[in-house]
């Protein structure tokens, strides 16, 4: 627990307060290095913070208040808030051995909700994989109605348009669309995701599966996101191995590794199974009403935690160096909850090292986002999408993790899914305001855009500067 600020007390720089005012308490209760009142406990305290950013590599401003010197007798022995030894891939032993840790420290047991939280989250987003049912959320589909699909992604295959040209209108579906609609409600009056079964992607060439993929969609949610820099709105999910680049440096999508549970930038997600893995890649959903409901009554320090300003998200190498958000949004008007992160920009990674320089995360933090991936294990339901599956999940409501996997080349069996980011005009979710500004460049009119122009890739980008960089993760860095 972070002792108290002593009177008048302002620090300038907060990550490095919990040192400082531990250096200086401590310092304090010593009869030998005693400070007295008639000292300046403020610039002591404001001095030493700056110090300590100073040794980690942070270099803000440094003043030195005159006769300061003689009270820091002690400033050797600081030490330096150093990064917890937390992983990308989440260690269950690590996290277990925390609890116990700061549970010693905690003096306020756990503590209670923050103001405006609610108790719990009655809604069928709250729900828990083994309540759920197969026709809960699969929904096969006709042979008419695949017929008319394909009579809707040949003719507008023959039309010539662009394909940021599809949407209703131009994807013509009389008979699945109103089904598909009606079937969307789910994504905010039912468990908050579905699959579409029933198409045989080896039917069609790469053009038409992603013809057709885009235009079911466009049924889902009538807005699309490009999911980077470069102006692409179609991503393909696959492990392109080490002749593309190293797996040391290849990032998670391109890539055959198990993915933590997290969230995209976007409001709806969208994948379509091309082909399944040989072993392994189901893909992992779970409420996150579950999981705060579960946190709410056992940990509310948790949810405090989670919901404060001050978790460091790293921008590895852009300007600024890092950001900092919540993780956890409460809409008070629906009370709507809301996790948005992507684990790696907290923790870093084997293949992005966490940036040095920038502040590190607290021992409580690292328990927090702990608990939620182990909460949303605990309650998660594992899909394993089958060749042809079109899954629909609100971002907003449900946290996605994945199985790693293996590939069997030789064979022709290789995971590859195509993925969408997908919003609605019309929602009953609103997107937490610190992220609009991100969401306004994923959502926002593309061609406005200076010297971006929308990419739909049909084969895989095997571009290794794409596949390496650590500066884009599921949209939030």
């Amino acid at each position: 627990m972070t002792p108290p600020i002593p009177a008048g007390g302002e620090l300038l720089y907060t990550d490095a307060q919990s040192a400082a005012f531990s250096w200086y308490n401590a310092l304090a209760e010593k009869p030998k290095q005693s400070i007295t009142s008639n000292r300046t406990p403020r610039k002591t305290v404001q001095f030493a913070a700056a110090c300590i950013l100073h040794a980690a590599g942070i270099h803000p401003p440094l003043v030195l208040p005159p006769g300061l010197l003689e009270d820091l007798e002690a400033l050797p022995d600081l030490q330096v808030p150093q990064q917890p030894d937390i992983d990308w891939q989440p260690n269950f032993q690590k996290y277990s051995e925390r609890v116990q840790r700061n549970k010693a420290r905690r003096r306020n047991g756990s503590g209670q909700l923050p103001e405006g939280y609610p108790r719990e989250i009655s809604s069928p987003l709250a729900w828990t994989g083994a309540e759920l049912r197969e026709d809960q959320y699969i929904f096969h589909l006709t042979e008419a109605e695949i017929m008319e699909v394909e009579k809707a992604m040949k003719d507008f295959k023959a039309s010539n348009l662009r394909k940021s040209a599809i949407d209703r209108d131009t994807f013509s579906l009389p008979l699945l669309g109103p089904r598909i609609t009606e079937i969307s409600r789910q994504l905010d009056n039912g468990c908050g995701f579905f699959i579409l079964r029933g198409f045989d992607p080896k039917k069609y060439s790469s053009e038409e599966n992603v013809i057709l993929y885009a235009g079911v969609a466009s049924y889902v949610a009538d807005k699309r996101g490009r999911q980077d820099e470069h102006g692409n709105m179609l991503l393909h999910l696959v492990d392109l191995g080490s002749k593309v680049a190293p797996d040391n440096v290849r990032q998670a999508p391109y890539s055959n590794v198990a993915q933590p549970f997290h969230t995209d930038l976007g409001e709806i997600l969208g994948l379509y199974a091309l082909d399944q893995a040989t072993r392994g890649g189901r893909s992992k959903l779970a409420s996150t009403g579950k999981v705060y409901n579960e946190l709410a009554a056992l940990r509310p320090d948790h949810i405090d935690i989670l919901q404060r300003p001050d978790w460091v998200f790293d921008r590895f190498g852009q300007s600024p160096p890092y950001l900092t958000r919540p993780l956890l949004y409460c809409d008070n008007e629906t009370n709507n909850i809301t996790l948005a992160f992507s684990r790696r920009l907290l923790t870093g990674s084997k293949v992005s090292p966490r940036s040095n320089g920038i502040p590190p995360m607290t021992e409580h933090q690292a328990e927090a986002l702990d608990a939620v991936h182990f909460t949303a294990e605990k309650h998660c339901i594992s899909l394993e999408l089958q060749r042809g599956d079109m899954q629909f999940w609100n971002n907003l409501a449900l946290l996605h993790a994945r199985e790693g996997f293996k590939d069997d080349l030789e064979k022709g069996k290789r995971r590859h899914l195509l993925r969408l980011w997908l919003r609605r005009k019309e929602s009953p979710w609103k997107s937490p305001a610190p992220l609009r500004e991100l969401l306004e460049d994923v959502y926002g009119n593309i061609q406005s855009q200076a010297g971006i122009e929308e990419k739909w890739p049909i084969e895989p980008i095997m571009d290794y500067d794409h596949v390496t960089t650590r500066q884009r993760s599921s949209g939030h860095g």
